[in-house]
């Protein structure tokens, strides 16, 4: 049988939620036409590297979306759990009582995954399908046909069914199909990091306290803390020929947090700190922890420098994201548009909820198009009922993450309340 190129869904986005979705696509019963566009010029073009922690209804909602080799392969790649995570001094490399006890994740089998490798599991088998350096510009809907057409930034245009903004925090999908959504910066910084076990001399530099388990280390006073979150990541070695997919070394996972307008550094301005590249990035986390004791600087000093990223956390407002949708239902005729993830709903990545949600909310996804494309809804009217009904449910599962992201953040850099937030402005 014969695709039209108008028949597919166009996934704006190569992250994690969008691969996941495209996965799901590929092995329905019809497969389901799609076609992938990222912004980014190739699959390594920045570092993609921290550790993400999936469990629960997150694990169940990404397996049902993978085809069972990759399943296993996930499974394989995934590195060892540690035990809680104790409290460190920064400065005397003290320890302190559990900051996360044993036992204090939610139910279910949880997964400590390597981002990049997740995403090398995730892009298998879809080479074909997707694009790079795409950058989208814009859409328009054709009003006899339903059909949307996607502008890019090389002049190109290409036409599809469906459109899924699946570009992430900065989504410029949203910005056309939902300009009334108002994310905010919460002025949360992140250096995320990784420094490798196989170094010569790092296990005899580094803390033993940050090979073995997880640590959470405070600095500076109480409202006012960088705070260094870090795991030591063991793979499975057994496993790793068996699957096809390469493990990286045993590393220090470590994410440096802190609030912006608490230190006096320009880099954490919202420009600047987008435009840090890892090697300017690897270098703010140590100028940040000069006075840190040395057994812990190790892991900065020896870090891979290569595998540094800085990424702003932005958040919503439940109120404004609420309304914004509502007005989209009111006001708006049913565009054949979805957002997906981050793109939906900006907000923090504290305890993986960002990353837990996405994955849900892809497997709702495919779930809604195949029974648009494989069943009597496939009609106009019944492919907008469908749509629409996947939108309520991403906003009442989104409200309650936001809600949990809220609350983890005033815990991990002291975020202010909502009220007191300015809106985000940078979004390329």
């Amino acid at each position: 049988m014969t695709t039209q190129l108008s028949d597919r869904v166009i996934i704006i986005g190569g992250g994690l939620a969008g691969l996941a979705l495209a996965q799901g696509l590929q092995k329905a019963d019809p497969p389901i036409p799609f076609h992938i566009f990222e912004r980014d010029t190739s699959a390594t073009y920045r570092a993609q590297g921290y550790r993400i922690r999936i469990w629960g209804d997150g694990a169940d909602a990404l397996k049902h979306l993978l085809p069972e080799h990759l399943w296993t392969a996930f499974e394989a790649t995934c590195a060892q759990l540690a035990d809680g995570a104790r409290k460190l001094d920064a400065l005397t490399n003290g320890v302190g009582e559990m900051a996360i006890p044993r036992g204090a994740l939610p139910s279910g089998t949880p997964y400590n995954a390597d981002r990049t490798t997740l995403r090398s599991v995730l892009l298998a088998g879809l080479e074909d399908k997707i694009s790079f350096g795409k950058v989208f510009e814009g859409y328009e809907v054709d009003e006899n046909t339903g059909d949307v057409s996607v502008q890019f930034a090389d002049g190109t245009v290409e036409k599809g069914r469906i459109l899924v903004g699946a570009d992430g925090v900065r989504s410029v999908v949203r910005k056309y199909f939902l300009p009334e959504l108002e994310p905010l910066d919460s002025e949360g910084r992140a250096i995320f990091g990784k420094t490798y076990l196989d170094k010569t001399g790092v296990l005899e530099q580094v803390s033993s306290h940050l090979t073995s388990g997880g640590i959470v280390i405070t600095s500076g006073e109480q409202g006012k803390q960088l705070k260094l979150f870090s795991e030591a990541i063991y793979f499975n070695r057994g496993l790793e020929g068996a699957v096809g997919f390469d493990l990286p070394p045993d590393y220090i996972y470590w994410v440096l947090c802190l609030r912006s307008d608490l230190v006096a550094d320009e880099r954490l301005e919202e420009r600047n700190f987008l435009n840090l590249n890892s090697t300017k990035s690897a270098k703010l986390a140590g100028d940040l922890t000069a006075d840190w004791n040395e057994k812990i600087r190790s892991v900065f000093d020896n870090q891979n420098p290569d595998a540094a990223s800085t990424l702003s956390f932005f958040i919503c407002d439940p109120e404004n994201f609420k309304s914004s949708w509502e007005n989209l239902r009111r006001e708006r005729a049913r565009e054949p548009v979805v957002l997906l993830g981050d793109s939906a709903h900006p907000m923090p990545p504290v305890g993986a909820v960002g990353a837990n949600t996405a994955f849900q909310e892809a497997s709702d996804l495919f779930d809604t198009l195949v029974r648009v494309y494989n069943t009597s809804s496939s009609s106009s009217t019944g492919a907008e009922e469908e749509l629409k009904n996947y939108e309520t449910r991403l906003v009442d599962r989104a409200i309650e993450s936001i809600r949990k992201g809220t609350a983890g953040a005033g815990n991990f850099w002291g975020m202010r309340p909502l009220a007191e937030l300015k809106p985000a402005t940078v979004w390329r």
